[in-house]
């Protein structure tokens, strides 16, 4: 395989196209109109071919200037990525860095801790958090990233796996005593519900999904407030696991029902797509997969 002398001329190239002129990008280089044009004319001349169409009015690449471009600028992107790695060898990470977070237990109980001891090892950062139920748009709104429940969707981001957690069934072990053991999901029917936003819960098993409406005299979005509800022997609570951890490791609740609760809803770092990531961002980021490697915190306990 042939391998490449020299570079002479390819980040002008590549400058050239992506600000769409000789003066634009000899602006963005700080290098006169004239040179930039002659590195390029030493580059097609060196690859026998005509990279550029060149008009008084535009410019425009031919198609072997398209097939070049497109491993020039790959080129280009990795040694720019290169130098700020080796930057961050001899430097300690500093600037801002905003993230948002999933609002409730998860973001103020786990994560939220997670990034002030990050915090904490990073004096020179300075960390803005905003714990939010709504999806702010993160390239809109200049946050550098956050984490978020679900599948991804939006294909202009990029997602990390961070955790997961399940929604379980919590009951009181007083409760069960009094208003008989659960071993299906249809036997719900005859229990009280504690209830969050969900109208239907759907278990699965296996091949099987059973789904249930469930009812009772306790509503609340708050899963922290089910878990109480149900500790306190008023029913049988559906909500994240997170949420129960505290309260099944004093017994006051018990799981019910686990070989039907065992789909995992996943939490993820997400950050745009196409864009070099600062070391302040990176060094954050891997903190808290780091912080989260040997499994849910909230599983552990």
């Amino acid at each position: 395989m042939q391998t490449i002398n020299n570079l002479h001329g390819v980040l002008e190239f590549v400058r050239v196209v992506d600000t769409g002129s000789f003066s634009a990008a000899a602006n963005a280089l700080g290098m006169s109109k004239a040179y930039i044009s002659q590195r390029v004319s030493r580059l097609e001349d060196r690859l026998g071919v005509r990279l550029l169409q060149r008009t008084t009015r535009r410019l425009s690449l031919t198609d072997a200037g398209e097939l070049y471009y497109r491993y020039a600028g790959q080129v280009i992107d990795q040694l720019s990525e290169g130098e700020e790695r080796v930057r961050d060898l001899r430097e300690q990470p500093k600037g801002r860095l905003r993230v948002t977070l999933v609002d409730g237990g998860l973001g103020e109980w786990y994560l939220a801790p997670a990034l002030a001891r990050f915090a904490s090892l990073h004096p020179e950062i300075s960390l803005e958090l905003d714990l939010s139920s709504r999806v702010a748009d993160l390239v809109a709104e200049n946050y550098d990233f956050a984490i978020r429940v679900g599948h991804l969707t939006d294909s202009s981001l990029m997602a990390r796996r961070l955790t997961a957690f399940r929604y379980g069934l919590y009951a009181a072990p007083g409760y069960l005593e009094k208003n008989g053991v659960i071993s299906h999901p249809e036997q719900l029917h005859d229990h009280n519900c504690l209830t969050g936003a969900a109208h239907l819960w759907t278990f699965e098993q296996g091949q099987i999904s059973v789904s249930v409406k469930p009812g009772g005299r306790w509503h609340s979005k708050s899963g922290q407030a089910l878990i109480y509800a149900a500790g306190q022997g008023l029913g049988i609570a559906r909500t994240a696991s997170f949420y129960a951890s505290e309260a099944l490791k004093n017994g006051r609740v018990i799981e019910i029902l686990s070989e039907w609760t065992r789909r995992e809803t996943p939490v993820s770092i997400v950050y745009p797509s196409g864009r070099n990531l600062p070391q302040r961002v990176r060094i954050a980021m891997n903190f808290l997969l780091e912080e989260f490697r040997d499994g849910s915190p909230w599983d552990r306990q």
